[in-house]
C-alpha cells in the first residue's frame, strides 16, 4: 500500500507506515472477530463478551482478544499503539465532520459515562504518544477516542 501523495515529507510517509504497522499487527496477533468473512477483523476495547453468550450473562469489560502467546510488554506496546491510532484518526474526524454530526455523538457519550478508549494494559485516561524515526510524540492533554475499535484487513460483510 503506497501512502497518499499530498504529502511528502518523511513525517507523513513514517505516520502512514506505522499507521499501516499497526493495523497489520493488530490482524496478525488478534482473533478474527468475524472469521467466515472474506479478510480480518480485530477487536480492541470495551467488549460484551462472547456472542454465543446470551445477554443477559454478558460481562463489560477491557476485552483480549490476543491469540498468539505476546509477552506483556508485547500486548502493552502494540495497546498503546492501537490507542494512539485511532486517538489520532479520532482527532480528525472531529476536526473534520460538522459538530451538528459530531456534538451529539459526543454527548451521547459523556450523558452515558462511557469511557474513553483504554485496555487490559493500558490503563484509562487522557492522551497518548506514538513513536516515529526514533522519535516519541506525546499529545498528552488529547481524548482518546471512543471505547471500542475494530481494525481492519482485506475485510469485507
Amino acid at each position: 500500500m503506497t501512502p497518499p501523495s499530498c504529502d511528502d515529507s518523511s513525517d507523513s510517509r513514517q505516520f502512514f507506515e506505522w499507521l499501516v504497522g499497526v493495523i497489520d499487527y493488530a490482524c496478525t496477533v488478534r482473533r478474527n472477530q468475524r472469521p467466515t468473512h472474506p479478510g480480518h477483523m480485530a477487536q480492541v476495547g470495551l467488549t460484551m463478551g462472547a456472542r454465543h453468550i446470551p445477554a443477559t450473562a454478558r460481562v463489560v469489560g477491557w476485552g483480549t482478544s490476543f491469540y498468539r502467546k505476546l509477552s506483556d510488554e508485547s500486548k502493552t506496546q502494540h495497546e498503546q499503539d492501537t490507542i494512539s491510532a485511532s486517538g489520532i484518526l479520532w482527532s480528525m474526524i472531529l476536526a473534520m465532520m460538522p459538530t451538528e454530526v459530531t456534538r451529539p455523538v459526543i454527548r451521547v457519550l459523556n450523558d452515558f459515562n462511557v469511557p474513553h478508549l483504554a485496555s487490559r494494559y493500558v490503563r484509562p485516561g487522557k492522551g497518548f504518544c506514538l513513536e516515529l524515526g526514533g522519535r516519541c510524540i506525546v499529545f498528552p492533554n488529547v481524548s482518546r477516542s471512543p471505547p471500542e475499535v475494530y481494525l481492519t484487513r482485506g475485510y469485507s460483510a
